[in-house]
């Protein structure tokens, strides 16, 4: 099934900073927080000239527009829009950043698929979006083991690539968010600034009260006394262990026929789901429900029970 396009963030500055990043981050140098370079973004960002500018307000038009294009073409084909609603509660969580290095999906199949799926969509025309999915599941169960191998280390290279990348990927928090920072703290109430007043004060007093009770221990113990002894930490309550998740016999044909398919493992992981268990679905039904996925356990859940 095809991805939900993605829409186009940060406006002008997102589609300069998406520009320069790689410069940035160099220029800031490795082991440096992350808050380092978006505030270099910031910085550099305020002295473009207007006419500078507006180039980078052109380039995010072109990119909604693109977007918008792209989203139509989506929901035509079949897809299902997904909400960007967050609860309240949700609203301060990091953003994804679109720089951050994609992590590869569904294995060896996953592979296949996408080095096959203009072929497919081709064969495909004029049918709904899970008909690819259906295609590509049956013409990779018809795969000999060979070529299955061969499509599995390329998923092996594709995941060693993304790893090494996370060691030297550096996340980025909103540049916006950055710069703003000082006029958040000078919009605070006279209230508000006191009560922050109040707790750095607070701080300081325990890091000095800390302070002298480390020098008074220090001293006794020179002078030959005991050094008072440390209050011994809480024992942590012991959580009640998770329950076990139940085995799951599959009926020998459907094993081998999930065997073949490599949809094994998801096989048994879907079907031990308490509320996949409580809808009565035989595993014959919860395998064509993976297999018309792609492999893929949350969307085949969905399938399955209709939420």
């Amino acid at each position: 099934m095809a991805e939900q396009p993605k829409k186009p963030a940060g406006g002008a500055f997102g589609c300069w900073l998406a520009e320069h990043r790689a410069e940035l981050q160099k220029e800031v140098g490795p082991g440096k927080p992350a808050s380092e370079v978006a505030k270099l973004a910031g910085a550099r960002y305020k002295t473009l000239s207007e006419d500078t500018k507006a180039v980078y307000q052109k380039m995010f038009e072109a990119a909604k527009a693109k977007y918008e294009a792209d989203m139509a073409a989506f929901l035509e084909a079949g897809g299902e829009k997904k909400s960007t609603k967050r609860k309240a509660e949700k609203s301060s969580k990091r953003k994804k950043d679109p720089a951050a290095p994609k992590k590869p999906a569904g294995g060896a199949f996953g592979c296949f698929l996408s080095k096959n799926r203009a072929a497919f969509t081709e064969e495909c025309k004029g049918q709904p979006v899970t008909a690819i999915t259906k295609l590509a599941s049956d013409r990779w169960k018809a795969l000999g083991e060979d070529e299955k191998k061969i499509y599995q280390a390329d998923y092996e290279a594709k995941k060693a690539e993304y790893e090494e990348a996370m060691k030297s990927y550096v996340p980025l928090p909103s540049a916006d968010d950055e710069a703003d920072k000082p006029a958040k703290k000078a919009r605070l109430s006279p209230e508000q600034k006191e009560a922050e007043r109040a707790k750095q004060a607070d701080k300081a007093h325990a890091k000095e009260k800390k302070a002298t009770e480390k020098k008074v221990t220090e001293k006794k113990v020179k002078e030959g006394g005991k050094a008072p002894k440390a209050k011994a930490s809480p024992k942590k309550k012991v959580g009640k262990s998770a329950p076990e998740v139940p085995a799951v016999e599959l009926p020998p044909t459907v094993a081998a026929r999930a065997e073949k398919a490599g949809l094994k493992d998801q096989l048994v992981k879907l079907a031990a789901r308490p509320d996949v268990m409580n809808s009565g679905k035989s595993h014959t039904a919860i395998l064509k429900a993976l297999e018309e996925s792609g492999g893929l356990i949350h969307p085949a859940k969905r399938a399955l029970l209709g939420a």
